[in-house]
C-alpha cells in the first residue's frame, strides 16, 4: 500500500474532527488517493469495504462500509437486536425472572444489546464522511442523510463523479458537482509526470485534446485486435520483469480471461507457478502455488492471520493448495496477512488476478497500467478510470477492428483509432438524478428541436394528403399503388420542399413524370427523382416552418399545425431573450470572430439566428457557436440550415491585415472543419 504524502495524515484527523465512526474513505481527494487505492481489484459493490479498512488504519479510527452500516443501524441486524432486546425485557417484566441470577443476566443482556445498537447510530455534532459517494445509491445516501439529520450530525460527501456510478439508481454527487455545490481539490498527487496530471483532467471532462498528449509521449498504440492484446501483454510482462507493479485492463471478460491464461502459462514455463497441484477457480481456470488470484466476494466468516475478513477485490499470492479439499492458502498483497480459503469460497468467488476489467480496475494503484480499448465497449468514465491507474505510466492499445465483426468491404468505412477514442470520450455514462432527467425531458419537450420534429411530422401528413389529392385528380387509380411504394415518404418530402419554391412548377414536374415514366416499375421513385433534381438547383436553405404553404382539408390537422407554429414562435422569442441576456461562452466566441466594425443591430440579428440554430439542433454543451459536426444521417438537413447561418457570419468576420477574411474565424465556429461557400452551396474543407 502506498503511503500518504508528507503532511497528509495530520490533515485528515483535523478534517474528521470528532468523528467517532466514518462510513468512508476519501477517494476524490487526489492527495490521499494512494492510500485508498492500494493494489486491489475490487468490484464496484465492494469498493467502500476495502477503502474503509485502509483509511481506518491510516487514521487509527473505526470505519465501516455503507451496506454494513445500514444493515446494523436500520436493517436486519438492528431488527434482530430489537427482537432479542424486547424478548429480554418481556422476561424481566415477569415475576419469576425479574429477580435473582436470571434477572441479572437478562439485565446485562439488555444493556449489552442497547450498547451494541448505540454503536450503530450517529451522534450530535458528528462529521460523517462518505467516501466514493458517486458509488452510493440514492436510497442508501438518503438513509444516511436522514440518520444524520435526526442525530444533528453533518455529512461530507467525497468522491469523483467522473468515475463509476452506483449499481443502483444514483448520480447525486455528479448532480451536486454540476450545480456548483462542491469544492474541488486542485493538487494531483498520483502521477509522476506533470503532463499526465493535466491530461487526466481532460480525459475526465471528455476533452479530445487529451489524446494529443498521450500520443506525443507514445502512450497510445493502435492496430488489429489481436496485435493490441499481444502488445499490451508484452509491455505488462516487461514491466513485471523490471520489478514494477503493473495491471492489464480490458473492456470484456473474454479478453481478461485470455490475458490471465496467457500470463499463468508463461509463469508456469518460467517455473514461478506449480501446475501440478492446482485447485479449480470460479472463472473456469485453476490456480497453483505462485499464482496471483483475486477474491470476488465479501465474507466476514473467513478471517486472515490479523483478524480481518476477506473482502471483494483482495489481491492474493497463493502459497499452498489443499491436496484433496480444494482449499488454498494465500498471502494478502496489501497487508501481508495469511488467509486460508475453503473450497466453496474458492470455487465460487476466486479468479486469476493478472488482468481485470475496466469496471473492476477502479481502486487499483500500480506503477503502470495497460488498457486494451475496443470500439463500442467503453464509456468516458471507464476510459478515465482505466487510464489513471498507473503512477509512472498509463498506456492505451486501441483495437481498430472487432474480431467478432465482419471486415468492412470498404476499408475507408473502418473507424480509425482517433475516431474510436473520440467515440469513447463522447459516450458519457454518468448517471443523472431523477430530477435532472425530469428537467431535461421537460426542457427537451419545449425545445425547437422537439417542436420542429412535431411540426415536420404534421406537415408531412398534410403534404401526403395534398399529393394524394393531386394524383387522384390527374391520375385516377394510381394513388394506392404509389402509396405502397417504399419511396412514397421520400416523394412526399420532395413534393413539400418543391412547393415552397413553386407550386405550378412542382405540379408540372409530377405530371411529366407520370407521362414520361408510365411504364416505370416504381412511379414514386421516378417522381421523387424529378422533384429532388428540381430542388437541388435552387438556393440552399431549409423549409421555413413559418412561411411554408400547407394545404389540408382537415380542420383538426390545420389546428394542430397552427398550435405548433405558435409554440415555435414563443420558443424562438424565449431562446433569443435568453441568448441576449446571458453571457455564454459560445456567444463570446461568436462576437470575438466578428469584425470591430460590425453594427450592433447586425450582431444582435446574428446572435438571434445562431441561438435559434443551436436550440433547433440540440446544441447545449458546445462552446463553438455552431457546435460540432452532426451525425451523418442529419447532414442533408443540417447542411442547408448551417449554410444559411454561416452566410450571415462570413461577411461580418474579422478581416486580416491583407484584407482577407480570417479563415480561423470560421474554423472556431465549427470545430476543425470549415464550410466553404460557393454559389449558394456548401462543402467541407479540411
Amino acid at each position: 500500500m502506498a503511503p500518504l504524502s508528507q503532511g497528509e495524515p495530520d490533515i485528515l484527523p483535523s478534517v474528521a474532527g470528532e468523528l467517532l465512526r466514518a462510513d468512508v474513505v476519501v477517494v476524490h481527494a487526489r492527495s490521499i488517493e494512494e492510500a485508498a487505492h492500494g493494489p486491489d481489484q475490487g468490484g464496484r459493490a465492494a469498493k467502500v469495504v476495502d477503502r474503509s479498512e485502509v483509511l481506518g488504519r491510516e487514521l487509527a479510527m473505526v470505519t465501516e462500509n455503507v451496506a454494513k452500516w445500514l444493515y446494523e443501524s436500520v436493517g436486519q441486524g438492528a431488527g434482530n437486536r430489537a427482537t432479542r432486546f424486547f424478548d429480554a425485557e418481556r422476561q424481566l417484566s415477569s415475576q419469576t425472572a425479574g429477580t435473582g441470577p436470571l434477572g441479572t443476566r437478562l439485565t446485562q443482556k439488555t444493556a449489552r444489546l442497547a450498547a451494541d445498537q448505540d454503536k450503530w447510530r450517529f451522534h450530535p455534532n458528528q462529521l460523517v464522511i462518505v467516501d466514493e459517494a458517486s458509488m452510493v445509491s440514492t436510497l442508501q445516501l438518503s438513509a444516511l442523510v436522514q440518520q444524520a439529520r435526526d442525530a444533528v450530525a453533518e455529512v461530507l460527501l467525497v468522491g469523483d463523479p467522473g468515475q463509476l456510478d452506483a449499481i443502483d439508481a444514483g448520480g447525486v454527487l455528479g448532480w451536486l458537482d454540476r450545480q456548483g455545490k462542491t469544492v474541488r481539490l486542485s493538487t494531483i498527487w498520483r502521477f509522476e509526470q506533470a503532463w499526465e496530471q493535466e491530461a487526466s483532467l481532460k480525459l475526465r471532462a471528455g476533452d479530445f485534446a487529451a489524446i494529443d498528449g498521450y500520443e506525443r509521449y507514445r502512450r497510445i498504440q493502435h492496430g488489429s485486435c489481436l496485435d493490441m492484446v499481444d502488445h499490451a501483454y508484452q509491455s505488462w510482462q516487461s514491466h513485471i520483469r523490471d520489478g514494477k507493479s503493473s495491471i492489464l485492463i480490458a473492456a470484456d471478460n473474454d479478453t481478461v480471461n485470455m490475458l490471465n491464461q496467457r500470463a499463468q502459462a508463461d509463469r508456469v514455463i518460467q517455473g514461478s507457478v506449480d501446475a501440478e497441484h492446482t485447485v479449480p477457480l470460479s472463472d473456469g481456470s485453476r490456480a497453483g502455488i505462485g499464482d496471483t488470484v483475486i477474491a470476488r466476494r465479501n465474507d466476514r466468516h473467513i478471517t486472515d492471520s490479523s483478524g480481518d475478513f476477506i473482502r471483494n477485490g483482495t489481491m492474493l499470492d497463493v502459497v499452498r493448495t489443499g491436496r484433496g479439499d480444494g482449499s488454498l492458502t494465500a498471502v494478502r498483497r496489501d497487508t501481508g496477512a495469511t488467509v486460508m480459503l475453503n473450497r466453496d469460497y474458492v470455487e465460487a468467488s476466486v479468479e486469476l488476478g493478472y488482468a481485470t476489467t475496466a469496471h473492476r480496475s477502479q481502486g487499483i494503484t500500480v506503477d503502470t497500467g495497460h488498457t486494451v480499448v475496443t470500439q463500442g465497449r467503453l464509456t468516458r468514465e471507464l476510459l478515465y478510470v482505466s487510464m489513471t491507474r498507473g503512477r509512472a505510466g498509463n498506456y492505451a492499445y486501441v483495437s481498430e477492428n472487432d474480431p467478432m465483426d465482419d471486415e468492412p468491404l470498404d476499408p475507408a468505412l473502418q473507424a480509425s483509432w482517433r475516431q474510436i477514442l473520440g467515440e469513447v470520450l463522447a459516450a458519457e455514462g454518468a448517471e443523472r438524478t431523477a430530477h435532472e432527467v425530469r428537467d431535461a425531458e421537460q426542457s427537451k419537450a419545449d425545445s425547437l428541436e422537439q417542436r420542429s420534429t412535431e411540426y415536420d411530422y404534421l406537415a408531412q401528413i398534410a403534404a401526403a394528403e395534398d399529393l394524394a389529392t393531386f394524383l387522384d385528380s390527374n391520375a385516377p387509380g394510381r394513388t394506392p399503388e404509389l402509396q405502397e411504394s417504399p419511396a412514397w415518404g421520400a416523394a412526399v418530402a420532395a413534393w413539400r420542399r418543391s412547393l415552397e419554391v413553386s407550386r405550378p412548377s412542382t405540379q408540372r414536374l409530377v405530371l411529366g413524370a407520370l407521362e414520361t415514366n408510365a411504364g416505370a416499375r416504381d412511379m414514386a421513385t421516378a417522381i421523387h427523382a424529378r422533384l429532388r433534381h428540381f430542388v437541388s438547383r435552387m438556393p440552399a436553405g431549409g423549409v421555413d416552418s413559418m412561411a411554408e404553404p400547407i394545404r389540408t382539408a382537415r380542420p383538426d390537422l390545420d389546428d394542430m399545425i397552427n398550435q405548433v407554429r405558435d409554440r415555435l414562435l414563443q420558443r424562438m422569442d424565449h431562446v433569443t431573450e435568453a441568448a441576449m441576456m446571458q453571457d455564454t461562452e459560445w456567444k463570446r466566441n461568436l462576437l470575438d470572430a466578428l469584425g470591430p466594425a460590425t453594427r450592433p443591430e447586425d450582431a444582435t440579428s446574428l446572435i438571434r439566428r445562431v441561438a435559434i440554430y443551436r436550440d433547433r439542433w440540440g446544441i447545449d454543451d458546445s462552446t463553438l457557436p455552431l457546435g460540432p459536426l452532426p451525425a451523418s444521417y442529419e447532414w442533408n438537413t443540417w447542411s442547408s440550415e448551417q449554410s444559411s447561418t454561416n452566410s450571415l457570419i462570413k461577411p461580418l468576420s474579422r478581416p486580416t491585415a491583407s484584407g482577407k477574411l480570417q479563415s480561423g474565424s470560421t474554423v472556431r465556429l465549427l470545430g476543425k472543419t470549415a464550410l466553404s461557400m460557393s454559389a449558394g452551396n456548401s462543402k467541407l474543407v479540411e
